[in-house]
């Protein structure tokens, strides 16, 4: 078997995986030099230190520091120095490595054909039948609705709320939006704006460190999510409780997650938040302002009179900042989908998911 087939292996057993195909290989050559490949097939799963990973790969750690340093500047890895120890943690493919591979926003040759490349890879995926979730398994994001639309009347976790994330952590930043920059690369993104991506603790600080994003203070981080929600796109954050590392502000035509959510017949079944968009008919005056706004297609039109499909409906109360009536608001749902506490909760039950349903061969 040859080094980037053990490397696909590798990949695939990382939380949500990697659809192994020729397009991988190819992707996993232009991301991984040789040596850098032989460290990411050693690297046990999860946060581990230097000393740890040498010794899995058969090295000194003075020989594997500047390779696994040089994957963090890629984007491959993410790395801490902690009380003198440096740890690494190899990053899942989707979502972990192409989202770096775009922050900085470059342009060059290279970026370009690492964005044919991806694309690549998810066509050969999509026609092996890799990106539809035709199994049981826990999303690795969730929508998080717009924090000020939610009724005062309703209690809310703390989880749900977008300004909680960004008041508690002392490290923030702003980096490109990877999905954006990546359809610019490739063909033409909608124009929404590309320095929307909001990273939190110490992932941020891993990625205002390594270049990838811009530090950012408490005020300017809210006036970005205002700038958001004013533009219509959709916050989506990692499906964890405490520590979230980023929230993306999506739209359907360049997201690769919002923009699948779009093409499921039942997109809440696979990214939504604990509440629904509804409609009180006496204050609708049928303007359709929410059905333009809507990025799942959750409304229509139905004797001039806005109709929810519940089925269709994320939660995500774009709609109700657009509705000029008040007719729109949200409610919670009956039932609610538990929330992973910690990402590497959440990476476990992942891959729990999957092997339950399809073990690894």
């Amino acid at each position: 078997m040859s080094l980037y087939d053990r490397l696909a292996d590798r990949m695939n057993q990382i939380a949500s995986g990697a659809n192994k195909n020729p397009a991988l290989l190819e992707l996993l050559q232009e991301l991984f030099a040789p040596e850098e490949a032989a460290v990411a097939i050693a690297m046990p799963l999860g946060t581990n230190p230097l000393e740890v990973i040498a010794e899995r790969a058969g090295a000194t750690p003075e020989q594997v520091f500047p390779i696994l340093e040089r994957m963090a500047d890629k984007g491959l890895l993410v790395a801490r120095f902690s009380r003198g120890v440096h740890k690494y943690n190899l990053q899942p493919l989707l979502p972990g490595i192409f989202e770096m591979q775009f922050m900085k926003g470059e342009t060059t040759p290279a970026k370009m054909r690492m964005a044919r490349l991806f694309d690549n890879y998810a066509r050969a995926s999509r026609e092996q039948g890799g990106t539809r979730p035709s199994i049981k398994v826990t999303p690795p994001a969730r929508v998080i609705p717009i924090e000020k639309e939610i009724p005062s009347k309703i209690e809310v976790f703390a989880y749900e709320r977008v300004s909680e994330f960004i008041n508690d952590e002392n490290t923030l930043g702003i980096a490109t939006c990877y999905c954006r920059h990546h359809r610019d690369l490739v063909d033409k993104s909608c124009g929404a704006p590309k320095d929307m991506c909001m990273v939190f603790g110490p992932f941020a600080a891993f990625l205002i460190e390594r270049g990838f994003a811009r530090k950012m203070s408490t005020d300017e981080m809210q006036r970005t999510l205002d700038r958001a929600e004013k533009y219509g796109l959709i916050h989506v954050s990692d499906n964890v409780q405490e520590r979230i590392s980023f929230i993306c502000n999506c739209c359907s035509c360049c997201c690769g997650l919002v923009g699948a959510l779009h093409k499921y017949d039942n997109p809440n079944s696979v990214a939504k938040s604990n509440f629904l968009a509804s409609i009180e008919i006496d204050s609708c005056n049928g303007c359709e302002a929410c059905v333009a706004r809507c990025q799942m297609d959750a409304i229509v039109l139905q004797d001039e009179v806005a109709q929810v499909k519940s089925d269709r409906c994320i939660g995500c109360a774009v709609c109700v900042s657009a509705c000029p009536t008040g007719a729109l608001s949200l409610t919670r749902r009956d039932v609610i989908v538990p929330t992973p506490a910690t990402l590497p909760d959440l990476h476990r039950t992942i891959f729990e998911d999957r092997m339950a349903a399809r073990p690894l061969t």
